[in-house]
């Protein structure tokens, strides 16, 4: 009885305390491709936008992963809390988020993005930095089954499958401003370099450790 009473008490830690510093595994990851000018836009009056030229760099951490090079679409975005932080992200009009065939023919993935947080130091900024269920709606085509991708493939295990949604943009500084808070709150228009990223979110993460702490304490009972 002590060793169950223990083992439990071992699942009840690990799922709880270490995840405020824990970052939820990366399903996807993503960026402009490297020959290219990709970058992020902004209008100086509240719109951020990006361009279509993104690239899925891995999946499940793997450059092998059939996801990769595939292209992600981003919605535009609506910044508010301008004159002054905290700054939000909004998707403007469509909100949703898909994930295409480098050609542009078949879609693998297609999902519903929330309204995210907006934080800047200096020239940087990160979009989305609370991890919760970004992406909800999330659907895996018959062509993303087909395709042969853990990543996809372990989206369509989960019962009710949704993403963490990460950004981080680099640059912001021009004329007349240095840092993205300066951008924003001064109207100016502006544009850089950006990355991202999609994660199972924390909660699922904390489900998956409590059904390995079951089968723990199922094969202590056995023993």
């Amino acid at each position: 009885m002590s060793k169950l009473i223990t083992i439990a008490a071992l699942v009840a830690f690990i799922a709880t305390p270490m995840f405020a510093d824990t970052v939820p595994e990366r399903i996807v990851e993503f960026s402009p491709p490297s020959n290219t000018a990709g970058e992020w836009h902004y209008n100086g009056a509240g719109i951020l936008s990006f361009d279509e030229n993104i690239d899925v760099d891995s999946a499940l951490g793997s450059n092998y992963d059939a996801l990769v090079g595939a292209k992600v679409y981003l919605p535009t975005f609506q910044i508010g809390g301008i004159p002054d932080a905290p700054y939000t992200l909004t998707p403007l009009g469509n909100a949703t988020i898909v994930i295409k065939s480098a050609d542009n023919t078949k879609t693998y993935m297609i999902g519903t993005l929330g309204s995210g947080d907006l934080g800047t130091i200096g020239t940087v900024a990160g979009g989305y930095t609370q991890f919760q269920a970004d992406i909800t709606n999330l659907f895996i085509t018959h062509e993303g089954t087909a395709l042969g991708s853990a990543a996809l493939a372990l989206l369509t295990q989960m019962k009710n499958p949704s993403l963490d949604f990460e950004l981080s943009l680099q640059g912001g500084s021009g004329p007349g401003y240095f840092t993205f808070a300066q951008m924003l709150d001064g109207g100016h228009s502006g544009g850089g370099g950006f990355s991202g990223a999609m994660s199972v979110p924390e909660p699922a993460t904390i489900a998956l450790l409590a059904f390995g702490g079951l089968a723990l304490i199922r094969k202590g009972r056995r023993q």
